[in-house]
């Protein structure tokens, strides 16, 4: 059996490249070491790809990143995120997708909870070509979440996805991806504001520590362009730093200071993809204390420096030279004057 990918439970159908042929906890820390040297503690991305598989969900032990839009299903049973410091719930029967470079954990899950996913990079997502308005909805962050509907909005096609992206063969993958990227229009159309949720693993003082974390996660994903101390972080759940810290990491799985980085670096991310900001303004208005710091991190993070990310992923945005008509470089030139990448339509 494939071994299952981190923090979704459950055997990978099929693939195109298997989330967890080792487990990612473990590649992170090596990539980590590798990167940074010992004794940093910097978020390093996951690298899942494009995939598309089934299982039994479980419970993350700590939140992860990486720069694929995401899509679950959920059958059966309730899934509870940790999605940028809010508690989300995706329903029974409710699809859900979302750019995953924002920090997440899937902190609730009943027993015997079946659960479909979609992982697709966003370079490749790029190239679709899709509107300003549910790509600009994506990488603000905004999960777009929709009831399903049989026949049209279902699980019924991720067998068939699987099987076919597993094939190798070409044509059933660009039908597939075809027919993956119809789905996810329907459910952008059919999207509606997420809804939060509240846990009851009581604590002493009648609060729970999900609710301590999902409190600190959200301090941090509101204020993390501001220098920030532990103590700071503290004040916002009212507890001892020291005290802080172990329940942030008991729950979350993370240091207080790697996630405020890795809410960082996921700024950085999206300013990279949508304006047209040096590097050093970036740098600031994501928070960090310095350009140098801000290639550092970012590099250790997403494994290449900031402005190849911004060149790989605005090539993505461009249309084939044997499709550019005059329209097309009309609107390129609009798009360039107002600083902004251009897609075609």
């Amino acid at each position: 059996m494939t071994p299952t990918p981190w923090g979704y439970g459950g055997a990978v159908i099929s693939s195109v490249r298997s989330p967890g042929v080792t487990p990612p906890h473990a590649r992170t820390r090596a990539r980590r070491a590798a990167a940074t040297g010992p004794g940093i503690d910097l978020p390093v991305d996951e690298h899942i790809g494009l995939a598309c598989w089934s299982g039994l969900s479980s419970v993350m032990e700590c939140a992860h990143r990486h720069d694929d839009i995401e899509v679950n299903l959920a059958e059966g049973g309730a899934l509870t995120y940790l999605f940028g410091g809010v508690p989300v719930e995706i329903a029974p029967g409710t699809a859900a997708a979302f750019w995953a470079a924002v920090p997440h954990q899937l902190v609730h899950a009943p027993a015997h909870t079946r659960v479909h996913w979609i992982t697709i990079p966003l370079d490749r997502f790029l190239r679709w070509g899709l509107t300003d308005g549910l790509v600009g909805r994506l990488l603000q962050g905004q999960p777009l979440v929709a009831a399903t509907s049989a026949g049209t909005l279902d699980a019924s096609g991720f067998g068939r996805w699987s099987a076919d992206l597993s094939t190798g063969d070409p044509d059933l993958r660009d039908i597939a991806l075809l027919e993956i990227q119809a789905w996810i229009r329907r459910l952008a159309r059919g999207a509606s504001p997420v809804e939060t949720v509240a846990h009851a693993d009581a604590v002493p003082g009648g609060e729970s520590a999900v609710e301590r974390a999902a409190t600190m996660a959200r301090f941090i994903a509101e204020r993390f362009r501001d220098p920030l101390t532990v103590a700071d972080v503290a004040a916002a759940v009212h507890v001892h730093p020291h005290h802080a810290m172990g329940v942030f990491r008991n729950v979350v799985g993370t240091t207080l200071g790697a996630y405020l980085t890795q809410c960082r670096v996921a700024e950085a991310q999206r300013l990279l993809l949508t304006t047209g900001a040096g590097m050093a303004e970036i740098a600031h208005a994501a928070g960090f204390g310095s350009q140098s710091r801000f290639y550092s991190c970012f590099t250790a993070a997403c494994g290449e420096p900031p402005g190849a990310y911004r060149r790989r992923h605005d090539e993505a945005r461009q249309p084939p030279p044997s499709t550019v008509s005059a329209s097309s470089v009309s609107r390129n030139t609009v798009h360039s004057s107002m600083g902004t990448a251009p897609r075609e339509r």
